[in-house]
């Protein structure tokens, strides 16, 4: 098959083609290599590419599918990991100068299985400094672009790893999401990101940011291939004291279930708040696509969530201070000037606001408990607007990147799992997209809900990894 060709197969098709022996994966992986090639200048998704590493993982992968031996999920499969998580031999940074010299001495949990499902690990990707913000905008390897328009951000803190997927130069990745920074960067760069369930993926082995919100979860083009990848990295750790004991499941199973009789809730009070009117209209529009498909939409009240954002920064900036402390005392001038400030922030946070937070955490928990016995599944944006220009965003578009979280926060506050969907494009041709949250531990019914939307309004074809 030709590289363009292979550039095109999603995870799914991919991992088919190589068990068919039609392709090898080091076939895969040279395409792959060629397009990171030429377009990583560009894009500037990743810190490090791990190529003879990648290659030499590539040919052992390539004789194991020649002797006939069984292969796994990800048989062949580049994967890139977002440079705060760990992988044995080589440099994880978190995009910080304070680990420039950082060599892991062990693979994270995730790593580790990935590369037990047979993935090759293309590289490490650009992030927001230590995950603390959403531009990608790193002061020390510079500002990811976005592939849709090299022009724009690519949002945060995992810009690289959707940079990496939406552009051709991954077929998945792996990000982690404290506020949202797995399903922002999903949302402006036109794919798939899932946050699972709090303790569904276990964080061993990752650099955390704030440790009650932290999970890491999955970066596709397809919903498909989010549900493989999310049945490879879940299960529990005995390392990590934060992770459940509640089994997985085929994630995939019941994808083709559809969303007839599902009940879908939104949320008005959250809408037109602080969205695009693009947004907001590809949201409502979304909704009307699941309404002609049997699902019904219902619209529910909650007390607590105006204040959701608030307690949501309390919480992660004085968990992130703490976690700093050291560091930030001793090497201030190692830290970019809008991390340092934030984290300094942190540490003047009196014990009482971080209390009144948790317990305005645990009233939201409670009422989305109480609403989901009415409804299976929540619909409202990710992020309030599409991928803002580079030169703006501490300008003219200052105001809204600092409400970026304002959508995302609720399932980090919750612990609840949430998938962004792509679902249409605004006036100037960029991605919108819309969020999906659900019950604890139950990602299976938002990856059927969205693979029931992504078959009758799909992005694919238009990402700009096949351009």
């Amino acid at each position: 098959m030709k590289h363009q060709e292979l550039l095109h197969l999603s995870l799914v098709q991919a991992r088919d083609e190589i068990e068919h022996l039609t392709v090898t994966p080091s076939e895969l992986l040279d395409a792959y290599l060629e397009r990171l090639h030429e377009k990583e200048p560009a894009y500037n998704a990743y810190v490090t590419v791990h190529e003879e590493a990648a290659r030499q993982a590539a040919e052992g992968l390539t004789a194991l599918q020649a002797a006939g031996l069984p292969l796994g999920p990800l048989h062949g499969i580049p994967i890139a990991l977002k440079d705060n998580i760990d992988l044995k031999g080589f440099r994880s940074t978190a995009s910080s100068k304070i680990r420039s010299n950082h060599v892991a001495s062990r693979d994270a949990t995730v790593a580790a299985r990935l590369k037990s499902a047979g993935a090759v690990i293309i590289g490490h990707t650009n992030m927001h400094e230590f995950a603390w913000g959403g531009t990608t905008d790193s002061p020390h390897f510079g500002a990811s672009h976005n592939p849709w328009d090299l022009e724009r951000y690519c949002a945060g803190s995992s810009g690289g790893s959707g940079a990496a997927v939406a552009g051709g130069t991954a077929l998945g990745a792996l990000g982690t999401d404290t506020g949202g920074s797995v399903r922002l960067p999903a949302a402006v760069n036109g794919i798939v990101g899932m946050r699972p369930t709090i303790g569904r993926v276990p964080n061993t082995g990752i650099i955390p940011c704030g440790w009650t919100m932290d999970t890491c979860g999955p970066m596709t083009r397809s919903v498909r291939d989010n549900a493989v990848m999310l049945g490879v990295i879940a299960g529990h750790d005995f390392k990590d004291p934060g992770c459940s004991e509640k089994c997985t499941c085929d994630y995939t199973a019941d994808l083709e279930l559809g969303v007839n009789h599902l009940r879908i809730g939104m949320i008005p009070q959250l809408m037109h708040r602080v969205s695009q009117p693009d947004v907001d209209a590809g949201v409502e529009e979304a909704a009307n696509v699941f309404r002609s498909l049997g699902a019904e939409i219902v619209a529910c009240r909650f007390d607590y969530l105006d204040d959701a954002m608030t307690a949501w920064l309390i919480l992660n900036s004085a968990e992130g201070s703490a976690y700093h402390q050291r560091d930030i005392r001793a090497r201030p001038e190692d830290y970019g000037g809008d991390v340092r400030t934030l984290l300094a922030a942190g540490e003047f946070l009196p014990a009482t606001f971080y209390l009144q937070a948790m317990r305005l955490r645990q009233c939201i928990i409670e009422e989305f408990r109480a609403k989901f016995r009415e409804v299976d599944a929540f619909l409202f944006p990710t992020i309030p607007c599409t991928a803002l220009k580079l030169s703006e965003l501490y300008g003219a578009s200052k105001s809204i990147r600092d409400m970026d979280a304002f959508f995302t926060c609720i399932a980090s506050l919750t612990g609840l799992p949430a998938l962004n969907i792509p679902c249409g494009l605004d006036h100037e041709g960029l991605p919108i997209g819309m969020q999906l949250l659900g019950r604890p531990f139950d990602e299976a019914t938002l990856y059927r809900i969205g693979a029931a939307f992504e078959t009758a309004f799909n992005l694919y074809e238009q990402l700009p990894a096949f351009h």
